[in-house]
């Protein structure tokens, strides 16, 4: 039977009830309005604090600052949808998400997955709105920062301890998943690099080597050593981010490397075409030397390229066959479908019913046979998934989406000197880059430990375009 699951209704009530009643609140008590703020931030805070560690905490506090965002803005009498750059392709896709429920194949997965979605993007604006001032964002990306260096550090001991270099077992970190936790591990290097270990400052163009010059770069030499706790903190931060390299290789997860090369190499690109070109040279050192060390991490990685590889390396199960498969099957329902799809979060209900739309592709190893089983049900793709689900117009507005926050964040980098702003460009198309990435493989709009995480720090990219756009107003 198509039912609501229990649990699913008991979490909407008590959404729904607590919001009732601080609205009410608000509504009496505008007074509280400083109140609501800092309750606001502090979910925020949460969020950024437990994401990386155990997510049910961080979804609560998302909730939290959902929640108290809205009694926010009420007892402000400001009932306007926050303003960001990136408001119209948000506002069509989620209208085709409320859309599909109408058509919906399974209006039980739809609630599930669409309700997600819908406090994915109401987290984004209450984060976008609340975090106004250069301090909160320094302190929300600080709290990550901490918070996923200690993941990283536990995902290393973890992958020493199950021997996962050399053996088909991989890391899932504190939050026990092994496809988001190396992704949430590649945000997490984008991060501390882009926000702490390079430097964006536009390069002058004068002599490199004149006398002035070099007196101005023996006196920053001098200072340094003033700032001894600083260079202690970079080194940290360097072995922190070799640490969360080596968690990515012992999680052999595909759809992490997808992102992390690329980000890495555009961030290399932005600081200079040296660092790029060096960047580039060490990825094909360490693939052609240390990468090969591993024949189960070098396996897999050729595999993305070349299923026969897989099929003959791996002894246990067939699972580039059948994610092919997956995907074959999601075009399939697209064509079906092509303007509405299947309704979101219901490929899976839809494939299991339809037997003519599997590709018998799945290779058993045990049997030597290719016959797709039911090992899994979602196109495990999150761009053949949006197409079967919700149609052209959702995929064509969530691809709006994704190209504006590529081009915004280019744009603020090109256009400021502002160390800051740059820092946080740099970082958005970074974080960016990797969770377009993982949408090859793993994540999806509905995925609670990734796609949120994004909107964090898309949230934090439009807080400081606003900040900048405030203070030119001011000018």
């Amino acid at each position: 039977m198509n039912i609501i699951p229990i649990i699913l209704i008991i979490k909407i009530l008590v959404i729904l009830f607590s919001s009732l009643f601080l609205v009410f609140l608000a509504l009496k008590k505008p007074e509280l309005s400083g109140f609501f703020e800092k309750a606001g931030l502090f979910g925020i805070f949460l969020f950024a604090l437990f994401i990386p560690l155990k997510d049910g905490f961080a979804i609560f506090g998302m909730v939290v600052a959902i929640v108290f965002f809205i009694a926010y803005r009420i007892s402000k009498r400001d009932f306007k949808l926050p303003y960001t750059v990136f408001n119209k392709p948000i506002i069509i896709y989620v209208f085709i998400v409320a859309l599909s429920f109408i058509w919906t194949y399974s209006i039980k997965d739809s609630i599930n997955e669409g309700g997600e979605i819908f406090y994915f993007f109401a987290f984004f604006f209450a984060a976008a709105a609340l975090l106004n001032t250069k301090k909160r964002i320094n302190f929300i990306v600080y709290t990550f920062t901490f918070s996923i260096s200690i993941a990283i550090i536990y995902g290393l001991f973890q992958g020493i301890f199950v021997n996962a270099l050399h053996s088909s077992n991989r890391v899932t970190g504190l939050i026990g998943n092994w496809t988001s936790f190396p992704v949430q591990v590649s945000y997490g290097l984008i991060v501390i690099m882009a926000y702490y270990l390079i430097s964006f400052k536009k390069q002058n163009k004068g002599l490199k080597y004149s006398l002035k010059n070099l007196l101005l770069r023996l006196g920053s030499f001098v200072k340094s050593f003033k700032k001894i706790p600083s260079l202690a903190l970079s080194f940290l931060l360097v072995i922190i981010v070799l640490l969360g390299f080596l968690d990515i290789v012992f999680s052999k997860a595909r759809s992490a490397w997808i992102g992390i090369i690329p980000a890495i190499f555009i961030l290399m690109y932005l600081r200079s075409k040296k660092f790029f070109l060096m960047a580039v040279i060490l990825f094909l050192v360490l693939n052609i030397g240390v990468f090969s060390i591993s024949k189960t991490f070098k396996s897999r990685m050729l595999a993305m390229f070349n299923p026969k590889i897989y099929k003959i390396e791996s002894k246990s199960h067939g699972d580039i066959e059948s994610h092919l498969a997956l995907i074959e099957s999601a075009w399939t329902v697209f064509k079906r479908f092509p303007l509405t799809g299947v309704g979101v979060g219901a490929f899976p209900k839809y494939f299991n019913e339809h037997k003519e739309v599997r590709f018998p592709w799945y290779y058993n190893p045990k049997t030597g046979k290719k016959l797709y089983d039911l090992y899994d049900n979602w196109p495990e793709n999150g761009y053949m998934q949006t197409l079967a689900e919700t149609g052209i117009f959702g995929f064509l507005s969530l691809i709006f989406l994704f190209i504006l926050a590529l081009w915004q964040p280019i744009k603020l980098f090109i256009s400021t000197d502002d160390k800051f702003k740059r820092k946080i460009a740099a970082m958005t198309l970074g974080t960016s880059v990797i969770f377009y990435g993982s949408f090859v493989g793993v994540s999806n709009m509905s995925n609670d430990e990734l796609t949120n995480l994004w909107f964090l720090f898309l949230a934090i990219f439009v807080a400081a375009l606003n900040i900048s756009n405030k203070n030119k107003n001011n000018q």
